[in-house]
């Protein structure tokens, strides 16, 4: 039977392992509130951008650029984005599942699928169910720089403008709460246009072709 002294180094030792435990849960609420805000503070604008997209869809009729040209879909392009770690539940897996059942959906139709992947765990499913990987862009950080994703972009675009792909969808997860994230697969080539109720006048300066093209 352990004696009195014993029993209060264990003690000791648990309440240290309490403290400790405590900081990091602490660092860990922290981080994860700043990057919460970071994503909720960005949100609007890219609400923003995809909003001016669709209406510049159905204003502009001069100039038919190719991402909103509609083609008989041969093969499609699904953008994956993932995280570079693990230990966060079912948010890789349940997109990853919502993936390949849009791939399978795509398939009964008659249309390839190949991928372009943004996240270590991404790559690492993929590489491993198979698939056609076209472009992987992995450990950008809690801050990824623009930059990171230029090759993998323009690849995508690339195969878009060559004809190789005809569609390409952007799928992530959509932030509810810390408890929950929902995974989307978005159509992004070609684009679509809001509906015809929510047209409205939009003039682009300089002329749409310049504003269509510009790097």
């Amino acid at each position: 039977m352990a004696n009195t002294k014993e029993v209060r180094k264990q003690i000791a030792s648990i309440k240290s392992t309490q403290k400790i435990t405590s900081a990091m849960e602490m660092v860990a609420a922290s981080k994860m509130k700043k990057t919460q805000d970071t994503m909720l503070e960005g949100r609007p604008y890219s609400l923003k951008i995809k909003d001016v997209i669709s209406h510049v869809a159905l204003a502009n009729s001069e100039y038919p650029h190719p991402f909103y040209e509609e083609r008989t879909p041969k093969k499609a392009c699904f953008i994956v984005v993932s995280s570079d770690k693990g230990l966060c539940g079912g948010l890789n897996i349940n997109l990853f599942k919502q993936v390949i059942a849009k791939s399978a959906e795509l398939n009964e139709q008659g249309i390839q699928s190949c991928f372009a992947l943004i996240g270590t765990k991404a790559a690492g499913f993929f590489k491993s169910v198979g698939g056609q990987v076209i472009a992987v862009a992995e450990k950008l950080g809690d801050k990824p720089n623009p930059d990171d994703l230029i090759g993998l972009t323009k690849v995508v675009l690339d195969m878009h403008k060559n004809g190789d792909i005809d569609q390409a969808y952007l799928c992530s997860n959509g932030f509810v709460n810390t408890m929950t994230q929902q995974p989307n697969v978005e159509q992004l080539i070609p684009l679509a246009p809001l509906a015809k109720g929510h047209i409205r006048s939009i003039t682009l300066i300089p002329v749409s072709k310049t504003s269509f093209d510009a790097d």
